[in-house]
């Protein structure tokens, strides 16, 4: 599945533009677009699912909630976010691993050995053509 990086506004004037017949989508367009957090960290990667459904379980109420945690109160660590928001923390790491994975959280390197969540994707759009075969 094809994504865009972009601001929520070139999100929103593109499906107005279109909603207005000024422009027509291309079959082709990308069909998930992702707005990138400027924190000013390394380089930011796309977003990426296995799938829809692989995407929407990901981003549970759950993990959206522990992406909250994440942006508004910084941890230092995976311990201290652990701890933060009351999950195992061998639990926790799987779950940030599968969120890296998708581009949405970095782990950056902390004190010591020590790992540290930071938020890399602020929202992801999904385009979805409920008639097509994507």
């Amino acid at each position: 599945m094809k994504r865009r990086i972009g601001t929520f506004q070139e999100f929103k004037e593109h499906t107005r533009a279109v909603a207005r017949g000024e422009r027509r989508v291309d079959p082709n367009e990308p069909k998930i677009w992702c707005e990138r957090v400027a924190d000013g960290g390394p380089a930011e990667r796309e977003v990426q699912f296995a799938s829809l459904e692989a995407g929407a379980k990901l981003l549970s109420a759950k993990n959206r909630a522990l992406l909250r945690a994440i942006a508004e109160r910084r941890p230092n660590s995976i311990a201290e976010l652990a701890a933060m928001t009351g999950r195992a923390e061998q639990n926790l790491l799987r779950t940030l691993k599968k969120l890296e994975t998708a581009g949405i959280v970095r782990l950056d390197n902390g004190e010591g050995r020590a790992r540290r969540p930071v938020l890399a994707a602020r929202k992801v759009h999904f385009e979805i053509d409920l008639l097509g075969s994507g």
